[in-house]
């Protein structure tokens, strides 16, 4: 007989049995057909949508360039769409020479120029068309998570920067983002998903060094275009308070943009 050393008046429990783990299983996207995503005429919709959005996006760009403003005769929009937002900067800034290109040219030769100093173009969203250091300013905004091959377009961005280049994206992975909200990003485009911190490690590792960085809050207006107006007052209220309080917080919580103003480095030798 075998005597068990259990203390006297123990409850003996059955043997747990092993569970059996659950194994994670991928995500289901549908990806969509990008080339015909991205040579669709914008509706006039999306044409208010980007004149809107495109005041923010030159705020952003003038205000984080401040200090270089003297040193910027000419600038490049890699992504330039219809070339609202460079039509913003020539409001900002007097004296600087604007260029824009945009894959195809369905959609850059509809707006061409503003007093002479905004010129639209298309390229074949691979090679940008100028020489090595021909901008004193070269930014993509609201591009980087449309590319297919990011560090080989931001080593473009760069090639053709003699000292400045901006970029912008929406950090849209945090605490709440899910499947389906991924899948509606991904149906207008967005094949690339960031953190603040997973897009300055993006640029570092690209031949850039980052100078200065900016987390941006949505204004009241780009909620209420989306959104019924009590709607967006209470989405604006909601994320301005938490974005007031931390802004490192914030970005684990909901999507923000993120912009950081670069200078060429040659950590990489690339």
């Amino acid at each position: 007989m075998v005597l068990l050393d259990i203390p006297f008046g123990a409850p003996i429990l059955p043997h747990p049995l092993p569970r059996r783990r659950m194994p994670l299983r991928p995500p289901k996207f549908v990806v969509p057909d990008l080339g015909a995503l991205y040579s669709q005429p914008y509706d006039q919709r999306m044409r208010d949508w980007r004149e809107l959005s495109s005041r923010y996006k030159a705020n952003h760009i003038a205000e984080i360039c401040k200090s270089n403003e003297s040193q910027i005769v000419s600038v490049l929009e890699v992504g330039s769409g219809t070339g609202d937002v460079l039509r913003e900067l020539a409001r900002h800034w007097t004296t600087p020479q604007f260029t824009g290109i945009e894959i195809g040219t369905e959609r850059s030769v509809e707006r061409e120029t503003v007093d002479g100093r905004v010129r639209l173009s298309g390229y074949d969203g691979v090679t940008i068309p100028f020489d090595d250091e021909e901008f004193d300013l070269v930014y993509a905004t609201h591009v980087l998570e449309h590319v297919t091959h990011e560090r080989p377009f931001l080593s473009e961005l760069r090639r053709v920067s003699k000292k400045l280049v901006y970029v912008e994206v929406p950090c849209e992975l945090h605490l709440r983002t899910s499947t389906s909200a991924l899948q509606t990003s991904l149906d207008i485009g967005h094949i690339n998903s960031y953190t603040p911190h997973s897009f300055v490690l993006t640029l570092e590792t690209s031949g850039l060094a980052v100078d200065q960085f900016r987390v941006y809050d949505q204004a009241y207006a780009v909620h209420r275009f989306q959104s019924p107006a009590l709607v967006a007052l209470f989405k604006f209220a909601v994320r301005r308070s938490l974005f007031s309080l931390s802004q490192s917080l914030a970005t684990r919580i909901f999507t923000y943009d993120v912009g950081a103003l670069c200078t060429k480095s040659d950590t990489l030798n690339i």
